[in-house]
């Protein structure tokens, strides 16, 4: 689908009529555009794949409630483009219809099943991204201490390609039940959160990143880190241990970035 520049802006201004939400993402960058100027302004969680036509659509949830995504990919002035529109479900459906009282059963077990990591049991980068970004800016602009702890089993990647992807499956979830008692079982304020290559993320609200680095360091030291390679032979990982203030940077993605680096460094 084709649009100019000024066709994009009426469009986008049609469906805010029926529309909660409704912006552009550079789906290469997942960064929400100024649809003025075009620039990148905030990121976004990922734009999921579209189908044979452009199109896609999702649930969304955050700390009011559900919402759903519809997505369609288009051209503007010859440069690709995912539009989006957002439409925020009731929390109560009006008047107790059995369908919409169904809908909402359905979505929440889905908001459970999507924010969880299937290996692991433990949060995954959908919560990280639909719920807790809004929390840490809150927390912080209160005055709260805000820190991120990186976790990296560093034997993981040798064991999916030397051994096999559920050896070091059952090494990462030994190492995330290690990780989830030090943070303990309620983690509203320090959710567990599993991300890519064999990586944990750790966010502090109310602790500083000393702290939560030593208790994290103090339970993997302290644990038994082996784990069954095969049925007949048994390892243990080590683990690299990082962290980062929002004191450092200032800002979420800069204080996330921080902690990237020393994890690579």
């Amino acid at each position: 689908m084709e649009y100019t520049h000024s066709q994009l802006i009426d469009q986008i201004a049609n469906l805010r009529c029926l529309f909660d939400e409704v912006f552009v993402v550079d789906a290469a960058t997942s960064r929400r555009l100024d649809p003025d100027t075009m620039q990148p302004t905030d990121t976004i969680e990922s734009i999921p794949d579209l189908d044979e036509h452009g199109r896609a659509w999702r649930p969304l949830y955050g700390q009011e409630g559900g919402s759903m995504a519809l997505y369609w990919s288009l051209m503007a002035d010859h440069r690709p483009f995912v539009l989006t529109a957002v439409y925020k479900l009731p929390v109560h459906p009006n008047g107790g219809a059995r369908e919409a009282a169904a809908l909402s059963r359905m979505l929440t077990q889905c908001r459970s099943e999507m924010c969880r990591d299937y290996v692991t049991g433990v949060y995954n980068r959908s919560f990280l991204d639909a719920e807790f970004r809004d929390r840490v800016g809150q927390a912080a602009a209160a005055g709260q201490p805000v820190s991120v702890v990186l976790v990296r089993v560093n034997e993981y990647a040798r064991l999916c390609r030397t051994e096999s992807v559920a050896a070091a499956d059952r090494c990462l979830t030994t190492a995330a039940g290690i990780l989830s008692l030090a943070v303990g079982p309620e983690q509203s304020d320090t959710p567990l959160i599993r991300l890519e290559d064999g990586v944990f993320l750790v966010v502090g609200i109310g602790t500083d990143a000393r702290t939560l680095e030593y208790r994290l360091r103090d339970a993997l030291d302290s644990a038994r880190r082996t784990f069954s390679i095969t049925l007949a032979r048994r390892g243990e990982f080590t683990a690299t241990v990082v962290s980062a203030d929002w004191a450092e940077t200032g800002s979420w993605d800069w204080m996330l970035s921080l902690a990237e680096q020393r994890l690579g460094g």
